[in-house]
């Protein structure tokens, strides 16, 4: 049986350990697919330190909540939600904003993320936010149909290029 669980600062190691393994993961799905994101992607010597620095931020400034999936207490996924401010010109003040979304590949396929997904909004209306974003790598289509099931819909396109 899966419980889904929130994290506190105690649990700021096994994310950044899960975190690491999410993002192995990422690049490999991501980088098969489109060898030009290896340019935007790698990472820094210190990028560990630095997520568990931010985690940590948000976690202690309640703006951002890490819930757990777990089985048999092993730690099998996790999803990162935090609350952002929007650009002053828009009526939505704040949006709700999922920043990580990742299941261990064994347990992939099992409504898992939508679990999570699902701990991650009622998170966010219980904080008063009425609208949810989520970020995605184009190519990981995958990811972008399990969203599209879950009612998100595509709102705007990020390109980039070197110069």
């Amino acid at each position: 049986m899966v419980l889904i669980r929130k994290a506190n600062v105690k649990d700021i190691s096994s994310i950044v350990k899960l975190w690491e393994e999410f993002m192995k993961d990422h690049d490999k799905i991501v980088l098969e697919r489109n060898e030009r994101l290896r340019l935007y992607t790698p990472r820094k010597k210190n990028a560990a330190d630095n997520y568990r620095a931010f985690i940590t931020e948000q976690l202690k400034s309640r703006k951002g909540a890490i819930f757990f999936a777990e089985v048999d207490d092993n730690i099998i996924g996790f999803t990162l939600v935090i609350i952002k401010d929007e650009i002053p010109v828009f009526k939505i003040e704040k949006i709700g904003y999922i920043s990580d979304l990742f299941v261990k590949k064994e347990h992939r396929g099992k409504g898992i993320s939508s679990q999570l997904m699902d701990k991650s909004i009622k998170w966010l209306k219980k904080n008063n936010m009425n609208h949810i974003s989520i970020g995605l790598y184009v190519d990981n289509e995958f990811a972008h149909s399990v969203y599209k099931k879950k009612g998100f819909f595509d709102y705007k396109i990020e390109m980039r290029r070197e110069i």
